[in-house]
């Protein structure tokens, strides 16, 4: 497609057909999680797409080149000239390839967004059960072999995304019902100074960092576990939750965070912010102490010592103040820490978003430790998809149900007693021509399909009211031949009311309603 309006014209077309398959989607009732995650991320992609075709569009419009406004003025000046051109471009490429394949159509790639995989999954199963019942009646060939050659519906849920789904969570995370920490937890073990808790303990203190110690902010590994835990987080709601506005969540985050900064009122960061302890502090080597005792056994140690006459010496040949070495290490100190705060506000949104989620992982966690290991197996057998239940039901169940008199199954599957099949006359059969020749077992399933949806609206379609009189009429000739009938008798009612009707003049003349209008209006009487 050498054309660059085209393209443009095309990109618009995509991004509508997008836009139209993302209704498509939101507008189906699922009530399965699994279908709403994958739905959720269908329409992310298509969110990603739209947003591509958009650059493209912006690109286009904006014309650094110069060729689109060279390729208008071209169709502008020669507009049948240029029309003849391409479609002799066309023609020639066709010519030299007469093999290539036809481009698929766009339209066909977005119907599946219309179909409801939880409603095409009923018809399937419908489906097995009637194959089967059929399958022990008689003359069943022709329907079985017309049903399998209708083409199967597809829907926006494929096996792939499926699969994905199994491998894209843990087992912990259930589909992302609840989250996984599991990891984040053994490296807050491993940090030196953090106390040590039960898992359940953890996930309720898990945004609580101003029970931490300061001196346990300044290691390495604890910069470390927040990364981790900001890491996992985003990656639980690009999983588990894909069309989640977490650049809104992050732009408010940063506004609370920089307000608070500025008026010293970060949970956690008030003391360091506002100086204290600041004469526990070694200078050489960049180290903060909690208690005066540490301090003094710092500053008398052969570890200061060694690097106070490094720093000295460097001092002397760099001959670099002592006041500016000082201001570096402050501002350093302060850029980390804030950092770190930074960190720690961004993971208390996080877990303000992800409350719920948290809470309900604590509390199947601790359903989970009441259960024996037999009951924990049967819940994940319970868990498994409904289809498979449903299929491993039919091919294990090896009961033959005895059906002589082809009776109709119960609601239990099995055939209904000869004398309720008697009672109601369901030998009998009866056929609707206007229904499109459909067959109704016994009078009373006959009597209720004239105030059926289908009857009524075949009665429509020919054109005559579904009304109590045409009610056991099933040709559509009589029906027609019957609506002839009723129209006539209507007009002759009409014409009656004129002649049967009597009128008295003034002088005691009596005439029928059109004589005496007639007369009055001539003025005759």
């Amino acid at each position: 497609m050498n054309s660059i309006i085209e393209q443009q014209r095309q990109a618009y077309e995509d991004i509508e057909r997008m836009e139209l398959a993302i209704v498509d989607l939101m507008l189906q009732d699922l009530s399965k999680h699994r279908h709403k995650l994958v739905r959720e991320q269908k329409i992310n992609e298509l969110l990603g797409q739209i947003q591509q075709r958009s650059k493209l569009i912006s690109e286009i419009s904006k014309d650094e080149s110069g060729l689109r406004h060279k390729e208008m003025d071209s169709i502008a000046e020669h507009q049948f000239n240029e029309f003849y051109s391409r479609l002799e471009g066309i023609r020639s490429f066709y010519r030299h390839n007469p093999d290539s394949s036809v481009v698929h159509p766009p339209e066909l790639d977005y119907i599946k967004y219309k179909t409801n995989p939880e409603e095409l999954e009923d018809k399937q199963r419908a489906k097995l059960a009637r194959d089967k019942v059929l399958a022990e009646s008689e003359d069943v060939a022709n329907v079985l072999f017309l049903d399998g050659e209708q083409p199967q519906e597809q829907t926006f849920v494929s096996e792939y995304d499926l699969q994905k789904l199994d491998t894209m969570f843990s087992g912990d995370e259930r589909l992302g019902r609840y989250v996984d920490l599991n990891e984040q937890y053994e490296l807050y073990l491993n940090l030196k100074e953090a106390e040590k808790l039960s898992y359940l303990e953890y996930l309720k203190s898990i945004d609580k960092f101003e029970l931490y110690p300061h001196k346990l902010k300044r290691y390495p590994q604890y910069v470390e576990y927040l990364d981790s835990l900001c890491q996992y987080f985003e990656g639980f709601f690009a999983r588990a939750m894909p069309l989640f506005n977490l650049p809104k969540v992050l732009a408010e985050a940063k506004e609370e965070f920089d307000n608070g900064w500025a008026q010293n009122s970060i949970k956690g960061w008030g003391d360091i912010q506002n100086g204290a302890n600041s004469e526990l502090v070694c200078k050489v080597c960049n180290k903060q102490f909690e208690k005066p005792t540490t301090y003094g056994a710092h500053m008398s140690s052969r570890k200061h010592q060694k690097a106070f006459e490094r720093a000295k010496d460097a001092k002397a040949t760099s001959g670099s103040s002592e006041k500016t070495d000082q201001a570096n290490i402050t501002t350093q100190r302060a850029e980390r820490d804030r950092e770190t705060a930074w960190k720690e506000a961004i993971i208390r949104k996080y877990t303000q978003v992800l409350a719920t989620r948290i809470r309900d992982t604590r509390s199947n966690i601790e359903r989970r430790q009441a259960l024996t290991e037999e009951e924990r197996n049967k819940e994940i057998e319970e868990e498994e998809d409904d289809e498979t239940e449903f299929i491993i039901e039919e091919e294990d169940k090896d009961e033959q149900i005895y059906n002589p008199l082809n009776l109709p199954l119960g609601w239990d599957g099995k055939p209904i007693p000869y004398w309720l099949y008697k009672l109601h006359g369901l030998g009998v059969k009866f056929e609707c021509e206007i229904c499109g020749n459909a067959i109704y077992r016994g009078r009373k399933a006959f009597e209720k399909h004239f105030q059926e949806t289908r009857h009524a609206t075949n009665m429509r379609r020919l054109g005559i009211p579904n009304t109590r009189q045409f009610h056991g009429i099933v040709s559509i000739e009589e029906a027609q031949q019957l609506w002839e009938r009723v129209q006539k008798e209507k007009k002759k009612q009409v014409a009656n009311t004129d002649t049967f009707e009597e009128y008295e003049d003034s002088e005691g003349n009596v005439f029928n309603k059109k004589t005496y209008f007639d007369l009055k209006r001539q003025g005759l009487i």
